[in-house]
C-alpha cells in the first residue's frame, strides 16, 4: 500500500502535462508519516464487515432471517414429545448472507437502467421513416429487462438435478419402530456430491435427480420418506458477447438461460436474439446449443434450458434485419435468420390491420451498398409477397384514408371538430362559420391537408381564416380534405418541412404565431399598430430568412419596427421567414442557429465567452465537421482590418438609430474550441452577436499530428482521413540510430477522454460504497472504541479516494508493434489511421528495467538479456511483507499489461533439471523474460471491501501505465 500511494503521489505531484509533454516543477510530496497513517487506516478497514397509410399530418391541439450459524453439513431437530406434529417448517429458514450478496451483485448492473436511447440500427431506420412519422423499435429486447436476482427458494420438481451446495430436508413419513432418526433432518450436499445421514452412512447424490435420490435413500432406510430441496446451490455462469453487462452472473440450478441473460442486463440492440449460443462442458467435450428466442416471443414455445456450472452463454452480433411499419399490428425491426419472405415478415409483425391499404406496399432496399431503391407492390400479389428479404429492407404498408370519401374533416383548435358531409362544388367558406372559432383561434393561419385522388402525394394548402370569413378569399374543397385550425402562438405542431407557404411571428408582440404566406406579401401588411405591445422594442427587430430545403438561416435582416409603422421602410417577406420582436432592453440577445437541434436565444451578459453561449447546445453533426460563423454589428465605414478589430468592442444599442452593417467577423472550428480548448478561439461576445453553426467544407478541414523524439525530422505534420502511422514516420525521416520503435508512444485525445471516464466511474462507485459504509457506521450500536476505529478506517479510505481523483491519465494507445524497418510496418495491422491532435513520441532505446511497488529497493535496474521477473525482484531485495504476490503484473514498453491472470503457457522448461515443469499463473509471471523498457509492478495487498477489488485493480493499472508513460517521455 505504501508504494501504491507513493505512485499516486508521483502522478499528481510530478506536475507533468501529458498533453504538452513538458515537465514542470513538482509540489512537495506528502510526508512518510501521512502515507503510513493512510496505510494503517486501510488495513484497519479490511477487518470490518459491511452489510447491507395516410401521410404524416402536422399536429393539432385538442422473508424471515437466518439465526445462528451452520456448523456442519447436517442439522437434526428432535420433535417434542408433547407436540410431535406442530413443528416449525425448517424450509422457511433458507435466507442467508449469501442471498443478500447475490442480490447486491446482480442488482448492480440492473440499477444502471435500461437505456431508452435508440440503437444504431433504430437510428438508421428512423432516418428513413422520420418523414412518415414512424419510429420503429427493435423487437424483443425489452423481454430481458426487469428481473433483479436469482431466487434461492423457488419450488423445484422431482427432475431437479442435485449438486454440491444444495440444501435438503429429509422427512420420515409415519412412525416406524426401531428407527433411530429424527422426523426432520437437514442435509447439505458436500463438495464431493455426498450427503451423510447419521447412523445410516454416506449417499452419493451428485448428478441424480431429486426423485432418484429420494428412492435411493428410501430403499436404504427401508422406510417411506419425503426428500425436498431447501436453499438451492449457487454457481457462476458466464454471459458474453452483445449484452449490457458481460461477465459472470450467479445463478442456481433452477435458473434458465433467460435468467442469466436478464441478470447480465439484457441483450444490446447489436446482439442477436435468434442465434444465442450456450457452450457446455461435458465428459464428451464441448456441447454447443443454439437458441432462437423468436420461437418463444412469436410462437409461445417454451425455452427451458436449465443452467449448469461453467456454462457460457454467448450473444453473437446481429446480422440481417428488416423493418416494417404502417398498417401492421406490431410495427418493429425484426431479425432475419434465413430466407424469410415479405409474407414471413408480415406474419412476424402480427399480420395487417383492417385499415391496411392492400394495393400500396412499399419496400425501401439498399442496392449493392451504393444507393437506395423503392419497390412497390400489392398484398394480393403472390410473387411480390414471396420475394426474399434483404438486410436493411424497410417495408411500409399504407393505410386506407381515415376520412370517408364523401366527407371533409375539421380538426384542431375549434369549437366543432369532426366530419362534415362533402357536396360537389363545396368551398371553404361553406364549411367555416364564425361559431366554429374560439376567442384565441389563430385567424391568420389555417391549413388544408389534401390527398385526392386517394394514393396521391399529400398537398398542404395554407389560408387566412379571417379572409375566408370576411369573403376576401375562398378555396374549393375536395373529398377527404382535412382542415386544421390552430391557437395563436402555436408553432411547435407545424412541420415546416412540409408546410412551406407560411412564416412565423414571435417575441414581444401581441399576436405571435404562424401566418399564411401569399406571394408578394410585405411586412407592412402584418405589422400594424394593434400588433404592438407596451414592451415591444420599436427600434430593433429582425427577420431570419431560411433556406426552404434545409430550414437553415441563410440571411438575417434587421429593421426598426417604427420605420415600418411610419411607412419609411418596408420589407418583402419570403416563405418560412421568422420575424422576431424584442423587449425594450439595452443589449440584444445572442442567437444560436444553423446546424443545431434547437435554434435559440441566449441572454447576453458582460464578459460572455463563446463557450458560455454554446454550453447546452445540441449539434446535428459531429463537432469535427462543424464551425461557427459569428456575425456582429459593425460601422458602415469598417473596411480595414484594424477597423474590424475595433468593432469587436463596440456595443450595439438598438434604440440609438445608428446605421450599422452585419458582418462575419470570424469563423471558429468547434473541435478546436471544445475539444482542444484553444484559448484564442474562445472570444468574448458582444450584444446582438449571431452565432451560426455550419458544416466545414472538405477543403477547410486541416488536421495535424506531432512527432517528437528519436526521428530524423521531428515536427508537426498535416494529415487526411487516410493518413497512417507509416506515412507520418516516413515523413519524419524515419528513426535515428538509437531509436526504440518497440516502445513508441502514441497519445490520443479520444483515448484520454475514455480513460478519464473509466477512472471517474470507478472512483464514483467506490465513493458511493464509502457513503453507504459511513451511513452504516452512524446507525450502528458500537462502543466508543469500536466507533473510533471504524471512523479512522473510513477517513483513510476517503483520503485514498482523494489521491486517486488527482491522478492524471495519458491517453496512450497500447500494443502498437513498430519494427525497426519501417517498410515492414506499411502492411501490418499496427499501421493505424491517425487522428487530429495525435502525439507520436519515439523514445531512445532504454538500457534498464523499472521495478515499482512493494520491493525493498525499487528503481531502475540495468537490463540483462534473459533475466526474468523473479531475477529482477531478487536484485531489488525481494518482496516486502505487504506485497500482493498474486497480482504482480508487467507493463511492457509498448504499454500493454501482462498479469498473473493472463496465462502464457502451463509448461516451462527447467534447464537445470532438464525437464518440463507445470507452473501456476503466479509462477508464470515470475518466469517471464523481460525486455528493455519493461516495468515490473508489485502492488500492495490492499484490504478493501470485495466490491472495491476489481475497481482498485483497474485504477492501479491506469495509474502505473500513465506513470510509465510520463517517465519515458521525460527521459527522452
Amino acid at each position: 500500500m505504501r508504494k501504491y500511494i507513493s505512485l499516486l503521489t508521483i502522478i499528481f505531484c510530478a506536475g507533468v502535462s501529458i498533453g504538452s509533454v513538458k515537465a514542470e516543477t513538482a509540489a512537495p510530496a506528502p510526508s512518510i508519516e501521512t502515507l503510513k497513517s493512510l496505510l494503517q487506516g486501510q488495513k484497519t478497514s479490511g477487518s470490518q464487515t459491511t452489510t447491507g397509410s395516410s401521410p404524416s399530418l402536422p399536429g393539432t391541439e385538442t422473508g424471515s432471517q437466518t439465526t445462528g450459524t451452520e456448523t456442519g453439513p447436517v442439522e437434526t431437530s428432535t420433535p417434542s414429545e408433547s407436540s410431535p406434529v406442530e413443528l416449525s417448517n425448517p424450509e422457511i429458514d433458507i435466507n442467508s448472507p449469501i442471498e443478500q450478496q447475490i442480490e447486491s451483485i446482480t442488482t448492480k448492473g440492473i440499477q444502471k437502467g435500461f437505456s431508452q436511447a435508440p440503437t444504431p440500427i433504430e437510428s438508421g431506420f428512423y432516418a428513413r421513416t422520420k418523414a412518415l412519422g414512424i419510429k420503429l423499435k427493435q423487437f424483443g429486447y425489452n423481454f430481458f429487462v426487469g428481473k433483479k436476482f436469482p431466487a434461492l427458494s423457488i419450488p423445484v420438481d422431482k427432475t431437479y438435478i442435485l449438486g454440491p451446495g444444495d440444501q435438503l430436508f429429509l422427512y420420515v413419513i409415519g412412525n416406524p419402530p426401531d428407527l433411530n432418526i429424527a422426523k426432520i433432518t437437514k442435509l447439505v450436499v458436500d463438495r464431493e456430491g455426498k450427503i451423510y445421514i447419521p447412523g445410516f452412512g454416506v449417499f452419493y447424490v451428485w448428478g441424480k435427480s431429486l426423485g432418484e435420490a429420494e428412492n435411493l435413500i428410501s430403499k436404504a432406510l427401508g422406510v417411506n420418506i419425503k426428500l425436498t430441496v431447501g436453499r438451492l446451490r449457487t454457481f457462476p455462469v458466464y454471459v458474453s458477447g452483445e449484452v449490457r453487462n458481460p461477465g459472470a452472473v450467479i445463478v442456481t440450478g433452477a435458473n434458465t438461460v433467460i435468467d442469466a441473460i436478464t441478470m447480465a442486463g439484457g441483450v444490446k440492440g447489436t446482439g442477436s436474439l435468434r442465434n444465442v449460443i450456450i457452450r457446455r462442458t461435458t465428459p464428451k467435450g464441448i456441447k454447443t446449443i443454439h437458441i432462437d428466442f423468436y420461437r418463444l416471443l412469436l410462437e409461445g414455445k417454451p425455452i427451458n434450458i436449465r443452467l449448469k456450472d461453467g456454462d457460457v452463454v454467448f450473444i453473437p452480433p446481429i446480422k440481417k434485419v428488416a423493418g416494417i411499419g404502417g398498417g401492421v399490428r406490431r410495427p418493429a425491426i425484426y431479425e432475419l435468420k434465413g430466407n424469410e419472405t415479405l409474407k414471413d415478415l408480415i406474419k412476424m409483425a402480427g399480420g395487417v390491420l383492417p385499415s391496411a391499404y392492400k394495393y400500396k406496399v412499399v419496400i425501401q432496399r439498399y442496392k449493392n451498398n451504393e444507393f437506395l431503391e423503392v419497390i412497390e407492390g400489392s398484398l394480393s400479389d403472390k410473387k411480390f409477397m414471396s420475394q426474399p428479404l434483404h438486410g436493411g429492407d424497410l417495408v411500409i404498408i399504407k393505410k386506407v384514408i381515415s376520412v370517408p370519401q364523401n366527407a371533409v374533416m375539421v380538426e384542431g383548435y375549434t369549437a366543432y371538430p369532426g366530419l362534415y358531409e362533402y357536396k360537389p362544388g363545396m368551398k371553404l367558406s361553406d364549411l367555416l362559420k364564425p361559431d366554429m372559432f374560439l376567442l384565441d383561434t389563430n385567424m391568420k393561419f389555417g391549413l388544408i391537408l389534401r390527398q385526392f385522388p386517394p394514393g396521391t402525394p399529400p398537398e398542404y394548402i395554407t389560408f387566412v381564416p379571417e379572409d375566408v370569413i370576411n369573403g376576401k378569399d375562398d378555396i374549393p374543397l375536395m373529398p377527404c380534405d382535412t382542415v386544421y385550425l390552430y391557437k395563436f402562438g402555436t408553432t411547435k405542431n407545424i412541420d415546416f418541412n412540409k408546410v412551406k407557404d407560411a412564416f412565423v411571428v414571435e417575441g414581444e408582440i401581441k399576436y405571435p404565431g404562424v401566418y399564411a404566406y401569399k406571394k408578394g406579401m410585405k411586412l407592412s401588411q402584418i405589422l400594424t399598430p394593434d400588433m404592438i405591445s407596451l414592451n415591444t422594442n420599436l427600434y430593433y427587430a429582425e427577420i431570419d430568412r431560411r433556406d426552404p430545403k434545409t430550414l437553415d438561416i441563410k440571411e438575417i435582416k434587421e429593421f426598426a419596427p417604427i420605420d415600418i409603422l411610419n411607412h419609411k421602410k418596408d420589407i418583402k417577406l419570403s416563405p418560412l421567414d421568422v420575424i422576431k420582436f424584442y423587449p425594450k432592453f439595452v443589449f440584444s440577445p445572442i442567437k444560436i442557429s444553423g446546424a443545431v437541434k434547437n435554434p435559440h436565444f441566449i441572454p447576453y451578459h458582460k464578459g460572455m465567452k463563446l463557450t458560455d453561449a454554446l454550453s447546452g447546445t445540441e449539434f446535428k453533426e459531429d463537432i469535427k465537421n462543424l464551425k461557427v460563423d459569428i456575425y456582429r454589428e459593425l460601422p458602415k465605414n469598417a473596411k480595414s482590418a484594424s477597423a474590424l478589430e475595433k468593432a469587436q468592442n463596440i456595443k450595439v444599442q438598438a434604440e440609438n438609430g445608428t446605421q450599422t452593417i452585419k458582418s462575419n467577423i470570424t469563423s471558429i472550428y468547434l473541435y478546436d474550441l471544445l475539444m482542444k480548448h484553444k484559448a484564442e478561439d474562445n472570444i468574448t461576445l458582444n450584444p446582438g452577436d449571431r452565432i451560426v453553426v455550419r458544416e466545414v467544407a472538405p477543403d477547410e478541414i486541416v488536421e495535424k499530428v506531432s512527432v517528437s523524439g528519436y526521428v530524423k525530422t521531428p515536427g508537426t505534420f498535416k494529415i487526411t482521413s487516410k493518413t497512417t502511422l507509416y506515412d507520418i514516420l516516413k515523413a519524419a525521416g524515419g528513426f535515428r540510430e538509437n531509436a526504440y520503435p518497440r516502445g513508441i508512444i502514441i497519445l490520443r485525445n479520444s483515448v484520454k477522454a475514455m480513460e478519464k471516464e473509466r477512472l471517474s466511474k470507478a472512483i464514483l462507485q467506490m465513493r458511493q460504497e464509502l457513503e453507504k459504509e459511513q451511513a452504516g457506521i452512524m446507525q450502528s450500536d458500537l462502543s466508543q472504541q469500536e466507533l473510533a476505529a471504524r471512523q479512522n478506517a473510513f477517513e483513510s479510505k476517503r483520503k485514498l479516494l482523494e489521491l486517486m481523483e488527482k491522478t492524471q491519465v495519458s491517453g496512450r494507445i497500447t500494443g502498437i508493434v513498430v519494427p525497426k524497418d519501417l517498410e515492414k510496418l506499411k502492411n501490418s495491422p499496427y499501421n493505424i489511421l491517425l487522428e487530429d491532435g495525435d502525439q507520436i513520441i519515439v523514445p531512445k532505446k532504454p538500457s534498464s528495467v523499472l521495478v515499482f511497488g512493494e520491493v525493498y529497493n525499487p528503481g531502475a535496474i540495468v537490463y540483462q538479456n534473459g533475466m526474468t521477473v523473479k531475477d529482477y525482484l531478487k536484485l531489488c531485495g525481494g518482496l516486502t511483507k505487504d506485497a500482493d504476490s498474486e497480482n504482480i503484473f508487467v507493463i511492457k514498453a509498448d504499454g500493454t499489461t501482462l498479469s498473473s491472470d493472463k496465462k502464457f503457457s502451463f509448461i516451462t522448461w527447467n534447464s537445470e533439471e532438464r525437464r518440463f515443469l507445470w507452473g501456476t499463473p503466479e509462477e508464470e509471471i515470475l518466469n517471464y523474460k523481460l525486455q528493455p523498457g519493461d516495468a515490473v509492478i508489485v502492488p500492495t495487498k490492499i484490504h478493501v471491501p470485495t466490491m472495491w477489488r476489481p475497481l482498485i485493480k483497474d485504477v492501479i493499472q491506469i495509474i502505473y501505465q500513465s506513470a510509465l508513460t510520463v517517465y519515458t517521455v521525460t527521459h527522452i
